[in-house]
């Protein structure tokens, strides 16, 4: 088996200076490592990290996923919107961040309706590859708020005698 390993940077040349200076190959210290490590620790936290690791790739990939899909098909109507605004309306009530672009010329503007048109079609086509990757997964719902107030609190009934205060709730 033939398997390539990549040494951190800042570890290469420690690694090399041992080598040379014991007389040793690096195959045979990064197997010795490697064995030393595998011996000292325990298997089923190795196959957590290596779960986790897995996991996290998977949530980056996801969330990639989500964020262009959304900006290209949901979120996008907005975005044209706001670029392809009429001339002469205020926008002073907008932070700069929110104001739009300048107003296109002409040929521009096609131009940006045709990618926005793309992106909304590349959109659509995630939404579907998704969709089938996703088949076996439920759809996420918002847990209902279990934290409920007094009846008397609900009612408008906020009296000090016998019953809850006006700061019970």
């Amino acid at each position: 088996m033939h398997t390539s390993v990549y040494v951190w940077h800042s570890l290469a040349p420690l690694v090399r200076r041992f080598c040379r200076e014991h007389g040793v190959g690096f195959n045979e210290v990064v197997n010795r490592a490697v064995s030393a490590f595998l011996g000292g620790c325990d298997v089923e936290e190795l196959r957590l990290r290596a779960r986790l690791a897995t996991l996290l790739k998977e949530e980056t990939e996801l969330r990639r996923v989500s964020v262009c899909m959304l900006r290209s098909g949901s979120y996008l109507p907005g975005y044209v919107q706001r670029v392809l605004r009429e001339p002469g309306r205020s926008l002073s009530h907008l932070p700069n961040p929110q104001r739009p672009l300048k107003a296109l010329n002409p040929r521009e503007e096609r131009v940006f309706r045709r990618i926005a048109t793309r992106r909304e079609q590349i959109a659509q086509e995630i939404a579907e590859i998704q969709e089938q990757l996703l088949r076996d997964v439920k759809p996420f719902r918002l847990k209902p708020d279990t934290h409920r107030r007094s009846w008397s609190c609900r009612h408008g009934k906020n009296t000090e005698k016998g019953g809850e205060n006006a700061n019970a709730c």
